[in-house]
């Protein structure tokens, strides 16, 4: 039908300039009929076009893709090579002042190393908008052999900035990709390291602010003389071993790790202000990390993290919480400031209608916890597990060790979801002073966790007694199943822990005393229940013998 339409429209006078307009002239969307054949992935229709035009594919739309660039766009590289090989003029040209080697950049190494064959002068090109050039791109997808291609194809595309000012590697570090920021920073690129966007911040200001983990995990680690040439896995995002010089690592260490923005914010300022600790704590354990810089408000990172403290009640692992206290442990000091002022201006005051509808709002469900504990804590202690004796109607397993340890624990669940509820009851009373009313909260989420924690035990006990005569075996998995219920004790230990390591890494030795202090007091906090029910069965097991 194409060839038909072609030989009709050559009659006559001016037969292959009527021809050509035809196969030309654009549809509403500014594409002539060769974006078709391109869109369909015809490439017989592509070839017979290109025959009876071979300068189609230099038409393009007013702002629009190209055949080539929608080509390249649609991973069509057969028919984009088609289109090369009939006419190596062709245009490149793409939407918003995008060429080929944009859309190449993030379909990745084969169909980049076409076009950058065809025309390396397309790496400089910028887009309208923002002024992005295929790097750009190819930093954002992360694609690390991507930009190896590029940068061997000219390495001063690393320098080019966009209209915000940010280059290639802020780029990167803005979607966390570590595999191209290593690139970027490999044969002699050390230095772009120290490049500033348009708010003065280096690549590692803007991981921190994106919550780029990976990078700044990467970044610090490339300050460890132990890790000089190979660093430790990165996360399991990446899971690869960027391998960098000495030499690399020294330079990073003395200038990146400190270079402060516009606001005089460094990256410690930065990740202190997000209350992020997975990216604060790789910048804290690192010792090249000034912890007492000022920005340009005179503020420390430790003047910062009074200020993202909110006033009120907390739970115990807040971030922002933490991170004061790991700063305070680490010797971080405060401003030029006069404390009292500071605190006047600076330090977030108590709301207190705030304070009660949270209150309010986090005794609900508290509270169903709390009588749910109690409720099943009543049943069970008049339904022990084995029953009664019919003669004399005591328990049939009293006198056994694990039935005196379901007993007590049980006792203990009761009493600890009572005094939850009492105190829970001033907590959601409004004609209590508010301070109070926080108090009252705290001590009340405190014994619902350890009543919790009892239950567990009874629960454990309890079915202990009941199996092991029948399968031991049995009895002891289920108890081990049940283990599963510590989990989030072992989340505690872990971001406690997380906090320790990093002050033990960035103090030395005289840090052991504070992670041993932090382990103690975890576990007291933690196991207090488990502490209380086994003194009580050792003290009845004493009585008893005696």
């Amino acid at each position: 039908m194409v060839t038909h339409l072609v030989a009709l429209a050559r009659r006559g006078d001016g037969g292959d300039e009527k021809a050509k307009a035809m196969l030309r002239m654009p549809n509403e969307q500014g594409e002539t009929v060769l974006h078709e054949a391109v869109r369909l992935g015809d490439k017989d229709m592509v070839r017979r076009l290109m025959s009876e035009d071979s300068q189609l594919a230099r038409v393009r739309s007013v702002d629009g893709p190209s055949p080539l660039y929608l080509a390249v766009s649609l991973a069509r590289n057969d028919i984009a090579r088609q289109l090369y090989e009939k006419d190596p003029a062709l245009s490149y040209s793409g939407p918003d002042g995008r060429n080929a080697l944009h859309v190449a950049a993030l379909k990745g190494k084969e169909t980049t190393k076409m076009v950058l064959e065809w025309n390396k002068d397309l790496i400089k090109q910028a887009d309208r908008s923002s002024m992005s050039t295929p790097l750009h791109f190819a930093a954002s997808s992360g694609d690390h052999e991507v930009i190896s291609l590029l940068l061997a194809a000219d390495h001063s595309a690393a320098y080019q900035a966009d209209i915000d000012g940010s280059f290639p590697i802020h780029v990167a570090a803005s979607a966390d990709e570590v595999k191209a920021v290593s690139v970027l920073l490999d044969d002699g690129r050390e230095d772009c390291a120290k490049l500033r966007d348009g708010r003065g911040r280096t690549f590692l200001h803007v991981a921190v602010v994106e919550d780029g983990q990976s990078v700044v995990t990467y970044t610090c680690k490339l300050q460890s003389q132990t890790f000089a040439w190979l660093c430790a896995p990165i996360g399991a995002k990446t899971g690869w071993f960027p391998s960098l010089s000495k030499k690399t690592s020294r330079k990073l260490a003395s200038s990146v790790m400190n270079m402060q923005d516009k606001d005089g914010n460094t990256a410690l300022h930065l990740a202190v202000e997000t209350g992020n600790l997975w990216i604060f704590t790789p910048l804290m354990a690192n010792r090249e990390v000034m912890l007492d810089l000022r920005n340009n408000k005179g503020q420390t990172p430790f003047d910062l993290s009074f200020t993202t403290i909110r006033a009120g009640v907390h739970y115990g692992l807040n971030p922002s919480v933490m991170i004061h206290k790991l700063l305070q442990e680490a010797g971080a000091k405060n401003g030029t400031f006069r404390s009292d002022h500071f605190h006047k201006s600076h330090i977030p005051k108590l709301d207190e209608d705030r304070e009660a509808k949270k209150i309010s709002e986090s005794a609900q469900t508290v509270g169903i916890g709390a009588v749910l504990i109690a409720t099943v804590a009543f049943t069970a202690a008049f339904a022990p597990p084995g029953g009664y004796r019919a003669d004399d109607g005591t328990p049939t397993l009293a006198g056994h060790y694990a039935f005196d340890v379901f007993i007590i624990a049980n006792t203990l669940a009761f009493i600890c979801a009572g005094i939850s509820i009492t105190s829970l009851m001033y907590a959601g009373v409004s004609s209590v002073d508010i301070r109070t009313r926080m108090i009252a909260f705290v001590i009340s989420v405190n014994f619902m966790a350890g009543s919790a924690r009892s239950l567990g035990a009874a629960f454990v006990f309890g079915l202990y007694v009941v199996l092991s005569p029948v399968s031991r075996a049995t009895a002891v998995a289920s108890c081990a199943i049940t283990a599963l219920a510590l989990v989030d004790v072992v989340w505690v230990f872990y971001m406690v822990g997380t906090g320790e390591l990093m002050l033990l890494k960035r103090l030395g030795v005289r840090a052991w005393w504070s992670l041993a202090w932090a382990i103690l007091l975890t576990s007291l906090s933690q196991f207090w229940p488990y502490i209380v029910i086994a003194i009580v069965f050792g003290f009845l097991k004493i009585k008893r013998v005696h």
